[in-house]
C-alpha cells in the first residue's frame, strides 16, 4: 500500500519510528507545511499543508516528494512547535526574545530545573537537539512532554 511505501522512504531509523508510535506520535505522510497561519490576535491558529506523492527516484534511490497541486488544507493549531533538527542553529529571534544558547548555539533549558525545559525567557521552552545535541527522536519527544509539564506548572494548572 502507498502508506506502507511512504513510510519506508522517509529517513530516520524504523526504532525511532516505532518509538515515537508508542510515545503518541501521530504522523501525517505525505504532506509538506507552506505556511503557519495567525489569527486575529496574531498566534498561530493553523498550519497551511499540501499533500504529496513520491516522484521517481534520483541518483541514490531515494523518492523525493512533489505537491500535488491543488490538495492544500489546513490543519488547526493552537501552538506551532518547529523543530530544527541536528545541529542547533539559533535565529536572531532568540537574542530579541532573551533566549540564552551555549558556545554550541544550544538553548539553555535544563530539565532539572525548578520548572522543568524552560528557557531564559519564562514563556518559552525547549527540548530535544536544541537543547541536548543529536539523539534520538523518541529523546526528543520525552523532552517534549516533559517541556509540558513545566509549561503546565508555569501556568499554575
Amino acid at each position: 500500500c502507498a502508506y506502507r511505501r511512504d513510510e519506508r522512504n522517509m529517513p530516520g531509523s524504523r526504532t525511532e519510528v516505532g518509538n515515537a508510535k508508542d510515545e503518541g506520535v501521530q504522523f501525517l505522510w505525505n504532506r509538506q507545511p507552506l505556511e503557519i497561519l495567525a489569527g486575529p490576535d496574531g498566534r498561530a491558529c493553523g498550519v497551511k499543508m499540501v499533500t504529496t506523492e513520491l516522484g521517481p527516484p534520483d541518483a541514490k534511490g531515494r523518492r523525493q516528494p512533489q505537491p500535488i497541486p491543488g490538495s492544500e488544507e489546513v490543519i488547526p493549531a493552537d501552538a506551532v512547535i518547529i523543530a530544527f533538527g541536528f545541529r542547533p542553529n539559533p535565529p536572531a529571534w532568540f537574542d530579541q526574545f532573551g533566549i540564552a544558547t551555549d558556545n554550541n548555539g544550544r538553548v539553555h533549558a535544563p530539565a532539572k530545573a525548578p520548572i522543568a525545559h524552560q528557557t531564559a525567557n519564562p514563556k518559552v521552552f525547549a527540548g530535544g537537539d536544541m537543547v541536548r545535541g543529536a539523539d534520538l527522536v523518541v529523546t526528543a519527544v520525552y523532552d517534549g512532554r516533559q517541556a509540558a509539564e513545566g509549561i503546565l506548572q508555569y501556568l499554575g494548572v
